[in-house]
């Protein structure tokens, strides 16, 4: 029998993604929501979630930063790193650089 990879959420199961967000919701909820969206949908989603992320970039607890992290394993997951890159590439375009 073949070997299954593990999906990019499987290996930081035990603590990027485990548990609740800031406002107690299980961070689960928010990584289906992610698995649920269109592509088109995926692609803002990671762009918003890439900025907000460096906006809070002085709050190591903010969920921007795991959410920015779970937008990257749905990516990751499809075997599209790409789409990732390209979301942040709009994301640094966008500030000018």
């Amino acid at each position: 029998m073949e070997k299954k990879e593990k999906s990019y959420f499987d290996v930081f199961a035990d603590d990027k993604f485990a548990g609740n967000d800031n406002h107690g919701k299980p961070k689960s909820e928010y990584i289906d929501r992610l698995r649920a969206m269109t592509p088109e949908e995926l692609s803002k989603e990671t762009e918003q979630k890439i900025w907000l992320s460096a906006y809070a970039n002085n709050n190591p607890r903010s969920d921007y930063h795991w959410q920015c992290d779970a937008c990257y394993g749905i990516y990751s997951d499809a075997g599209n790193e790409d789409g990732y890159d390209r979301a942040y590439k709009r994301v640094a375009q966008g500030l000018g650089y």
